[in-house]
């Protein structure tokens, strides 16, 4: 599921440790830490930062995308064991 955003000085952004476990591990082995950022907010640095335009194109383009090809992969094999079965 994607998570919503938080929104400081126009500022729209997630936090990693705010992400599922799952999206949060995918997300750290698929994304360049240099789109990490930082965001100053009262005084106190809140780090592993990430735009949400950046997470939501990572969420609809390589998230969901894999996600979809594991389901199939899933379906596929369930097939082959379905058809060794019936023979």
């Amino acid at each position: 599921m994607k998570i919503n955003s938080e929104n400081f000085k126009g500022i729209e952004y997630i936090q990693l440790n705010q992400l599922p476990d799952e999206q949060r591990s995918k997300i750290l082995e698929s994304l360049d830490r240099d789109y990490l950022i930082k965001i100053l907010i009262d005084g106190k640095v809140i780090s592993n930062c990430l735009q949400y335009t950046d997470y939501s194109f990572w969420y609809e383009n390589i998230y969901k995308e894999t996600s979809k090809n594991r389901l199939q992969k899933s379906e596929s094999e369930a097939e082959v064991v379905n058809l060794a079965f019936q023979h």
